[in-house]
């Protein structure tokens, strides 16, 4: 039965001959430590008098038969409700001081009665704004060279309908993860502005809500990573859908070498190996700027942005570089790398980039070399048609 000393050292028992109302309960959560943050002072509120404790956990086994493919679920429950906007007539310096602050690189454009008009993404202002470089990458430089960036938009007056996408595809709230994913998945997009019958911007569902809630769904999966693979005869693998063409160096590779390869690589990330094509750790572009000095981010920028030959890269870019010499892989790399099996589910491949906020997995073979690359756009595109299979069955 139900037994212990509550707060005032009184002992509290269940028996057959008298029931206590005030019998002492144990809750055990065991969820992420982001959500026990979040959620923690509001329980502490609900539990004005008792004993509240948080701790690490290790989970030996879980049992729970888990369930591949997307979770029956609308839009409006995942959805981000929390939304910055901007208006037509709001200029293309103002969109880039609110991107510039925020973990996401596009602003839903709204007229006057809330209603949306388009979309302004970090790909409209690089293809029609007058910007070299993606919102990423000018977060990763030094603030000097954002604050001349704003300086030159402020000078130009560009508005946002110059360059805002019209029409963007938008979704309802009553709509299913399924067809949301299947939208994005077709027009390789990002984020879904959700909107009512009258068009009016309710919030935006993005790639990283929907891998979130595939994640909840397979966390348990995460704890025995050192085992089989849990996609074995579950569907598609991550080997399935990964990029076998992968851009590589040793730890000892110059700055020169990372940068050309960079420049050049279309998933923008470089991986660092071993002797034996084992991963040792990962430079994408905006590692490489962050751990540079910012006197020699101009030369970096003009080299990423040019995708030059070495040999042609401008005076200025060179003088800049030469203040790194002697930089190699070993300092510019993000270590230790986080990398997923080839025989891995898309699902567990997914929670696992939800979890530890990851867009590009080098993937590794059982013994643990290097056979590829993979983003979260194959894996969930994979995981959506995984989902369709039945019912085209």
């Amino acid at each position: 039965g139900i037994a212990g000393f509550g707060a005032n050292s009184r002992i509290k028992t269940a028996s057959l001959l008298e029931l206590s109302m005030d019998l002492p309960v144990v809750i055990t959560w065991v969820d992420r430590p982001d959500r026990v943050e979040q959620l923690l002072p509001k329980v502490a509120e609900m539990v004005p008098a008792g004993l509240i404790t948080v701790e690490d956990i290790y989970i030996y086994q879980y049992s729970s038969t888990l369930r591949e493919g997307l979770p029956d679920v609308k839009v409006e429950g995942i959805m981000t409700r929390e939304v910055s906007t901007v208006r037509p007539e709001a200029t293309l310096a103002e969109v880039v001081e609110k991107l510039l602050d925020k973990p996401y690189t596009a602003l839903p454009v709204i007229d006057h009665a809330g209603r949306l008009v388009g979309i302004v993404s970090d790909t409209d202002l690089l293809e029609r704004g007058d910007m070299e470089v993606s919102i990423n990458l000018k977060r990763a430089t030094d603030r000097d060279l954002a604050r001349s960036l704003i300086q030159r938009l402020r000078e130009s007056g560009r508005r946002v309908d110059e360059v805002m996408t019209r029409n963007p595809v938008t979704i309802s709230p009553q709509a299913s993860l399924s067809e949301a994913a299947r939208l994005m998945g077709r027009g390789n997009l990002k984020r879904l502005p959700v909107v009512d019958s009258q068009k009016r911007l309710l919030g935006v569902l993005s790639r990283f809500d929907i891998l979130k809630t595939v994640a909840a769904g397979h966390l348990p999966q995460l704890v025995t990573r050192k085992g089989p693979a849990h996609g074995q005869n579950q569907g598609r693998t991550v080997g399935d859908v990964m990029d076998t063409t992968v851009a590589m160096v040793t730890r000892d590779a110059s700055l020169t070498q990372v940068l050309e390869l960079l420049s050049q690589d279309p998933n923008q990330r470089v991986v660092v190996i071993d002797s034996k094509l084992h991963v040792l750790g990962v430079i994408s572009d905006t590692d490489l700027v962050s751990r540079m000095s910012p006197e020699t981010h101009p030369g970096v920028l003009e080299q990423l942005v040019s995708k030059l030959p070495l040999g042609q890269r401008s005076a200025n870019a060179r003088s800049h570089l030469q203040k790194a010499r002697g930089k190699t892989a070993a300092d510019l790399m993000t270590e230790p790398a986080i990398t997923v099996r080839a025989d891995e589910s898309i699902g567990t491949a997914l929670a696992i980039a939800a979890e530890k906020h990851i867009k590009r997995f080098p993937v590794v073979d059982d013994t643990g070399k290097l056979v590829g690359i993979v983003g979260r756009s194959e894996l969930l595109s994979a995981l959506v048609e995984e989902h369709q299979q039945p019912a085209e069955n």
